[in-house]
């Protein structure tokens, strides 16, 4: 089984932690491991291979990154434009045999019941092996709508839902027939392109081209890449093709998606302490200071995360972490140099 290891997104929920130059995939932020690392890690044992494909700017931190983790010569991809999930996973189907097995999975995200996640990633090889279209499939605990939604019936997909509104999660949540889209896959290369070829053609030829260029050339242009439709592998082909198979799982997950989860992951797995900020009157235990370059002061307050950087200082009340996609947004339009 071959590793592929898919290092886009750009962590916007994360900013000013986060930004272009070092996503949060690539923040030491977890006993001096980032989430990069600690992903390529707990699949090296079932994977053969890896390679990772990733924005051409952040090729060499990556690279360096995965060299540090242990990994020995991993093949990487670098695309000089983003065109989502569909055209990296069909870059990497049409490198590979068509007979071997992919472990897709995004390098964002963090894990912590690697038992559970090595049963969850065996059984999904052997519907892979059976030449299924395989996704993981989470067990929901609470009713969140920044998720995808499926609906399942042992490993049979009765339908996706997309990211749904409040009401909607809650009843998706008390049905207990639905699992959160964890967007990890895994598949034989060759099934993958059948289905690419068959549901979304367009992404499939011009695919096959930017594949047939990096393998001759070891880089993409940017006009072969922008020449792939934009779309992501949910919508191209998971959710219109009929072989596609779930495995439900109760490992702990994390997509690291805002400061709360960001928080509670550090909390939980990793004991995380406020060494660098002081406390008055305030909890140091229900808020989290991030910055090392200057003393941080929490002074009769509750519930607040604060993020020092050498550009930009974020103090924000826990609970309020989607609103950062609109402080991103004024940051593009009127700041975007601290992007």
């Amino acid at each position: 089984m071959h590793h592929i290891l898919l290092c886009g997104g750009s962590g916007t929920r994360l900013w000013p932690l986060s930004n272009q130059q070092t996503p949060k995939q690539l923040l030491p932020l977890f006993e001096d491991r980032s989430l990069l690392q600690l992903t390529y890690l707990r699949n090296r044992t079932a994977c053969t291979n890896i390679m990772a494909i990733m924005n051409a700017q952040q090729q060499h931190m990556i690279a360096t990154q995965l060299q540090e983790a242990g990994a020995e010569n991993p093949m990487l991809l670098a695309e000089p434009v983003g065109r989502n999930t569909a055209a990296a996973i069909a870059l990497a189907a049409f490198v590979t045999a068509p007979e071997t097995v992919l472990l897709i999975t995004p390098a964002d995200h963090l894990i912590g019941t690697p038992d559970l996640y090595a049963q969850t990633i065996a059984t999904a090889k052997e519907l892979a092996e059976a030449d299924n279209l395989v996704t993981i499939g989470l067990q929901p605990n609470y009713p969140e709508t920044g998720y995808g939604y499926i609906q399942y019936k042992g490993y049979d997909v009765l339908r996706f839902v997309e990211k749904p509104d409040l009401p909607t999660a809650t009843l998706l949540l008390e049905s207990r027939d639905y699992l959160w889209n964890s967007g990890i896959f895994c598949c034989k290369a060759g099934v993958m392109l059948e289905e690419l070829q068959k549901y979304a053609p367009a992404i499939y030829e011009a695919a096959a081209i930017a594949a047939e260029e990096w393998l001759q050339t070891g880089t993409v242009s940017l006009g072969t890449m922008e020449a792939i439709p934009a779309d992501s592998i949910d919508y191209a082909v998971m959710e219109k093709s009929q072989r596609v198979k779930v495995v439900p799982s109760y490992m702990q997950w994390s997509d690291v998606g805002s400061y709360e989860a960001l928080s509670e992951a550090l909390t939980q797995h990793y004991q995380y302490s406020n060494h660098q900020a002081v406390f008055i009157n305030s909890d140091p235990q229900n808020s989290m200071v991030i910055g090392k370059e200057k003393l941080v002061a929490l002074v009769g307050v509750e519930n607040m995360v604060v993020v020092d950087t050498p550009g930009a200082l974020l103090i924000m009340q826990k609970g309020k972490g989607q609103e950062i996609k609109q402080l991103h947004q004024w940051v593009k339009e009127n700041r975007p140099e601290l992007l």
